[in-house]
């Protein structure tokens, strides 16, 4: 695969995932009491699928990798795992527009919009 083809295919993949995020967020902040259940349910499946290491799809795993990798730079006193364990286990508990896990879901949303534009950046660059 040409490096143009890989990084439009985790550009594919990023912006797949930004966008469940995107959306929740968008509903939550704007109306926390009137978030689909369409998107609490995506975001849900989406978190259940990043903290089941055994269930990974390799588009899961990238995923779970390029998340991983930026929390560890943004956490100070908590692991990727912890962070990602402790925010499906709230989000199974009730939906998850609480302001912290607002906050929480943005960060994972900020990794996912870095890698989107870091491999935009690498697509424009190898043409």
């Amino acid at each position: 695969m040409s490096d143009v083809g890989l990084n439009s295919n985790i550009y594919d993949v990023s912006s797949k995932y930004l966008g469940i995020l995107n959306r929740f967020l968008v509903e939550a902040n704007y109306d926390p009491t009137a978030v689909s259940p369409k998107s609490a349910e995506e975001v849900q499946t989406f978190l259940h699928q990043l903290s089941d290491p055994s269930g990974m799809s390799f588009q899961i795993q990238m995923v779970a990798q390029i998340i991983q990798s930026y929390l560890k730079k943004q956490l100070r006193n908590q692991t990727s795992e912890a962070f990602l364990r402790n925010l499906t286990s709230y989000f199974d508990r009730e939906m998850g527009t609480n302001p912290e896990v607002l906050q929480k879901l943005a960060l994972m949303a900020e990794a996912l919009n870095e890698e989107c534009n870091n491999a935009y950046s690498r697509m424009r660059l190898n043409r």
